[in-house]
């Protein structure tokens, strides 16, 4: 895949993800976490099953919150910050749209945290 467009922090793309077994992969949503200054990015799993398992670490995006419609996503997601991939850009399809400044705070709370667990 091309990347003829700028990706930036903040930015809901989808990419081919791998399993974490390595086994497989498959064409999902992430968010681009880290400033992407080369052909990799850091990416946080993005999914629509709402069950959490590590509340501290995973962002309810939904419908409701004024900032979702820019997301580009279509149902409620989580975004799993303490799922997180170094991905080659090359893997993404397209950007689908980004998260707003309250998200993108809560979301540099978030990986704060993680990072003092």
């Amino acid at each position: 895949m091309s990347t003829d467009w700028t990706l930036a922090k903040g930015d809901i793309v989808l990419i081919t993800f791998p399993f974490t077994d390595l086994s497989g992969q498959k064409v999902r949503p992430a968010l681009v976490i880290g400033q992407p200054d080369s052909d990799d990015i850091l990416l946080a799993f993005i999914t629509s099953r709402l069950n959490t398992n590590n509340p501290e670490l995973e962002l309810l995006l939904e419908p409701s919150n004024p900032e979702f419609l820019a997301s580009g996503l279509k149902v409620a997601s989580l975004i799993r910050l303490s799922k997180v991939a170094t991905l080659d850009r090359m893997l993404v399809r397209r950007r689908l749209g980004s998260i707003g400044p309250e998200t993108q705070q809560s979301v540099d709370h978030a990986l704060l945290l993680q990072r003092h667990l």
